[in-house]
């Protein structure tokens, strides 16, 4: 994988998640839960899921997941590594498919990283591994 993306795109999740954990008000034990790729406990943890997935597109504005959005926001990953774009695509058209949009636009971000987990291990993808 192209070095320069990858260390842009991990920046940016990183800055992502610096300024959602603040908005959502996440406490650090919150962040060890998604640093070891666990589904929130707290609802300040898929809170903060739901404001990350707002920055990337995955979720709209109301919260609701957008396919289209989420695969748009994977172009500079098509660029830089044509195969996980790929397997990347799958997963998300899988689980924006499988995941009913909740009233808490919170427990629909929490679901999704749950579908996203299980079907990117089935995938041969690691948890983590779909920089963006």
């Amino acid at each position: 994988m192209d070095q320069d993306f990858l260390t842009k795109a991990t920046a940016r999740m990183s800055q992502y998640v610096e300024e959602c954990a603040k908005d959502a008000g996440a406490t650090k034990d919150d962040l060890a839960e998604l640093m070891e790729i666990r589904i929130p406990s707290r609802k300040e943890g898929k809170c903060l899921l739901a404001c990350y997935n707002k920055k990337y597109g995955i979720q709209d504005k109301d919260g609701k997941l957008d396919k289209e959005a989420s695969i748009e926001a994977m172009k500079d990953l098509k660029l830089a590594d044509t195969e996980l774009y790929d397997k990347a695509v799958k997963l998300f058209d899988t689980c924006i498919d499988q995941v009913p949009n909740q009233d808490c636009e919170c427990n629909t971000a929490a679901i999704f990283m749950y579908c996203f987990n299980i079907n990117g291990g089935l995938m041969g993808l690691q948890p983590g591994m779909v920089p963006m």
